[in-house]
């Protein structure tokens, strides 16, 4: 079967990394509507985090578990209780949070962030002009 395929048949999605530098998993699950969990060792936890704290929306289509290196065990608990959050879900509880998730999505397109790059890009070209 297809990775997409597959995907668009899940309830949820779980990836608990140690180290992702991005990760776009998780990001592929919100963008099939699927409710996602990630951990704040992978740069896409981290930007979700970052979401958080600049939207006042709550995101309950993605959550970020805090991992580290001495928490294994909260990790494990935390994902079992995430899994039985959504298995309890009535259906339209599911179909909110799969709406969320695809919102959730939205916000990482590029022409949503392009405006950060050309920013960035401006100050590298400003900063290397000044030398």
């Amino acid at each position: 079967m297809r990775y997409y395929d597959l995907l668009v048949g899940m309830d949820l999605t779980v990836f608990p990394s140690y180290y992702e530098p991005w990760g776009y998993t998780p990001l592929e699950s919100l963008a099939f509507s699927v409710p996602t969990t990630t951990t704040s060792l992978a740069g896409f936890g981290l930007w979700v985090l970052w979401v958080r704290e600049h939207c006042e929306e709550p995101h309950p289509g993605i959550a970020v578990i805090e991992r580290n290196d001495a928490n294994y065990s909260e990790v494990v608990d935390n994902v079992v209780a995430r899994i039985r959050e959504v298995a309890g879900l009535p259906a339209e509880g599911l179909a909110a949070w799969r709406e969320n998730a695809k919102k959730v999505s939205e916000i990482a397109l590029w022409r949503n962030n392009i405006v950060y790059y050309e920013e960035a890009y401006t100050q590298a070209i400003d900063k290397v002009q000044a030398v």
